[in-house]
């Protein structure tokens, strides 16, 4: 079968493996954002009271502020609500006052968050870019499918810490729970 193949010319090059190539100018790194993003100033800082507000009008409060050129946004009282501050595709400086329930910050490319609290299960979950840091414990499945980016948690983590991570850096100052790194790929841990 395989010398059939050959013959047909679909073996031609020889395989060596991955690359890490570059295929990109840095001349060009103005370039590299998503077509949707927003110009935001880091000096012009919001800050908002997230109590009365559920995860979606979060979220939508925090894409508002984005698109009037807020760089810096605080949000108060999270109340471990799940699914809070995901999908930014976008460079961004966010203060989280308090703790996330599952799913926090997943699906991000590009933001900078610090969370003064505890984190649920998959925090940062398909990150691309950017720097999460979690000021106490962190749940189960932290980081999960990681891409790239500084994910790093103070205190400690559950099981499962990286599981399937491809990319990024994961640091965690205490004690982590079982299969940590399983099916990783790439990164650091």
């Amino acid at each position: 079968m395989a010398q059939r193949a050959t013959q047909m010319g679909m073996h031609v090059e020889q395989l060596a493996g991955r690359t890490q190539q570059r295929f990109f100018s840095a001349e060009d790194a103005d370039q590299f954002v998503y077509p949707d993003s927003f110009v935001v100033d880091f000096a012009k800082r919001a800050e908002f009271d997230a109590e009365p507000l559920g995860a979606r009008e979060i979220n939508l409060k925090i894409r508002e502020l984005m698109g009037q050129g807020y760089g810096t946004i605080a949000i108060r009282n999270p109340g471990a609500k799940h699914g809070l501050a995901v999908g930014i595709l976008n460079r961004l400086q966010l203060h989280i006052e308090g703790s996330l329930g599952y799913f926090g910050v997943g699906l991000i490319d590009g933001p900078n968050v610090r969370i003064r609290g505890r984190v649920g299960w998959s925090c940062a979950e398909n990150m691309m870019a950017g720097t999460v840091i979690i000021e106490k414990n962190a749940g189960s499945t932290f980081g999960a499918a990681l891409r790239g980016g500084d994910l790093v948690c103070m205190g400690d983590v559950g099981a499962r810490v990286g599981i399937d991570m491809k990319g990024g850096t994961i640091i965690v100052g205490g004690r982590a729970g079982a299969f940590c790194g399983f099916m990783m790929q790439r990164g650091r841990m």
